[in-house]
């Protein structure tokens, strides 16, 4: 994943926010952190979570951005934040009964932090709400704070847009609204009692797209932290229903089921899942469209995959021309290459080399083809895979990558080279290789526009289960392309030895270390591996280096794919 850089701390929070709203491309412009022990909020970010999952984050973002131009930006943040957090959580509640414990936990660390020292409107109503939680009395005794405090009681039935209606007036019936427009404070009346509280205000939802939220500041000695962990991964467990069983049961709903055994999976895992990748699981499928049969999370992402498709195609469509010219000049320069691969074959003759074993057709059957002649034919004796990146960081170019595999392989299929293309990424501890077509299948590859970005990528996993998918190599040779934006990143860690401290964070230096490893165990078994990296991620291009060396191509344009593509194939076909 190459858009944001994720620490281990910050991959946490977004799994949380993913598990819980089910959707795992989204990227979420607030996550939820402890200043002091700079640990994930566990029910802070299940609430953003949710929030996503019940509400149209476009519409609530453009009232975020609104609340941007006032000078009050951060107390409508906080207090915008809590009216959700009361809504989501009724919402929730009957089907995660969990949720209670968590935000009386939440209640209680609230209390033991030192916001409680501290003054202003937003603390005012966030102490309020969680006196209510632990069942005490709010302690609002001011009317102007009590109706304010009414009004953020959201009503779950709201619509998205409702929810932004209420709180605009919410705000404008209980702060100046001239404030909701960014003015110097020297324009606005001090003797008001809203500009008087300014001083006092202390922000805690600190906002800026693709940075992280800072929802509360919770107080916790070292041996709190410690011993809390297993509680907090349990908790986890119960929020989000993970285990191995649901994982798994999660996986195949969204991507359909393994096309091997169980007993084949667990013989492939025993060799790839195992140094830096153990732990992990792999998850070979054809895929999945259509959301019939699946429930819940899983029947939202495949809604989310089958709209992506649609985008998809409809995108190739729209610049159909210039992608037709692509296949034909990659095409072009494909066949010039394969001139040197052409072959003299044998074939029964009149003339030519005699060939002692067929002279009973002359004298029984009359068939006077006793020679061998030589007649030149294309028999290719390598095959292609191409290998999609799909990792949630891809989001923003899904059309434009699903466009390229399918214009590299179309030309590979005019061509008649045995190809097959397939995407990875991983959730949930699975990397998933979704196989859009087979060496066997001759069709053409209108399912790689089922390419759908989520979730994380562990390249190294990937080219071990890119290595099971290519199969025997006693009769032909490889190529390996591989559309990525090199940057590995994984929630679960990088072992490089036995014990707590050989773990590592699978990202940055030992992440793409890993990858070039596993590169280069594959060019140890002759496979030719080439990396194709988009333009728009260049800052990634020293990491691509590293990984694929002088065999990078790197497209600077639409116009430009065929040519740089297309030189660095036949180097491979005519250097075999």
């Amino acid at each position: 994943m190459a858009k944001l850089k994720y620490d281990y701390r910050k991959r946490r929070a977004l799994n949380i926010v993913w598990d819980v709203s089910g959707d795992y491309r989204y990227s979420p412009d607030f996550l939820s952190f402890s200043p002091e022990s700079h640990q994930p909020n566990l029910y802070l970010n299940a609430v953003i979570g949710l929030t996503r999952k019940y509400y149209d984050m476009k519409i609530l973002n453009a009232l975020f951005d609104e609340l941007k131009q006032s000078a009050m930006e951060d107390l409508f943040s906080d207090l915008l934040w809590l009216g959700l957090e009361g809504c989501v959580y009724q919402k929730e509640l009957p089907h995660r009964p969990v949720m209670a414990y968590l935000r009386r936990q939440q209640a209680r660390q609230y209390f033991a932090g030192p916001l409680t020292i501290r003054h202003g409107v937003a603390q005012e109503m966030q102490a309020a709400r969680w006196h209510e939680v632990l069942g005490e009395k709010n302690g609002l005794v001011d009317p102007w704070a009590r109706g304010l405090y009414q009004g953020l009681a959201f009503d779950p039935a709201w619509t998205t847009e409702e929810v932004c209606h209420h709180f605009r007036e919410l705000t404008r019936k209980y702060f100046v609204s001239r404030l909701l427009v960014r003015e110097s404070l020297e324009k606005v009346i001090i003797s008001n009692p809203v500009a008087e509280l300014l001083k006092f205000l202390v922000p805690q939802f600190a906002r800026n797209r693709d940075s992280v939220l800072n929802f509360q500041i919770l107080k916790h000695d070292e041996n709190e932290i410690v011993s809390g962990k297993k509680e907090r991964n349990g908790l986890m467990a119960l929020l989000t229903g993970q285990t191995a069983v649901k994982n798994y049961e999660y996986i195949v709903s969204c991507f359909g089921s393994s096309i091997y055994s169980a007993s084949k999976v667990l013989d492939i895992e025993r060799n790839a899942c195992t140094g830096p990748h153990r732990g992990s699981h792999l998850h070979f499928t054809r895929g999945r469209l259509g959301s019939r049969g699946a429930v819940g999370e899983a029947s939202r992402w495949l809604q989310n995959a089958m709209k992506q498709r649609a985008k998809n195609l409809a995108y190739y469509k729209e610049n159909s021309e210039r992608y037709r010219k692509s296949i034909a000049h990659l095409t072009a320069q494909i066949r010039t290459a394969l001139q040197t691969t052409y072959m003299k074959l044998p074939i029964p003759a009149k003339s030519g080399e005699l060939v002692p074993g067929s002279l009973w057709r002359g004298l029984y059957v009359n068939d006077d083809r006793v020679f061998y002649g030589r007649e030149e034919v294309f028999t290719p004796d390598f095959t292609v895979d191409i290998m999609l990146d799909a990792s949630a960081s891809r989001g923003e170019y899904q059309r434009v990558i699903a466009a390229q595999a399918y214009v590299i392989a179309e030309a590979l299929r005019q061509c008649g080279i045995p190809y097959q293309i397939y995407s990875f990424c991983t959730l949930r501890g699975y990397t998933v290789m979704t196989l859009f077509q087979t060496y066997e299948e001759k069709k053409k590859s209108l399912n790689v526009f089922n390419y759908c970005a989520t979730g994380w990528n562990r390249d190294g996993l990937a080219l071990r289960g890119a290595r099971q998918l290519m199969g025997d190599f006693t009769k032909t040779r490889k190529i390996l392309i591989m559309l990525t934006d090199a940057s590995p990143n994984d929630d679960r860690p990088l072992f490089d030895g036995k014990g707590v401290l050989r773990q590592h964070e699978y990202q940055g230096t030992r992440a793409i270390q890993d990858t070039a490893d596993e590169a280069a165990a594959l060019r140890r078994e002759g496979i030719r591996i080439i990396g194709l990296i988009n333009d728009e991620i260049a800052g990634g291009l020293e990491q691509a280096k590293k990984i694929f060396g002088k065999d990078l191509v790197r497209v600077r344009s639409l116009d430009k794919m065929a040519e740089s593509v297309g030189k660095a194939l036949c180097h491979q076909i005519s250097t075999f």
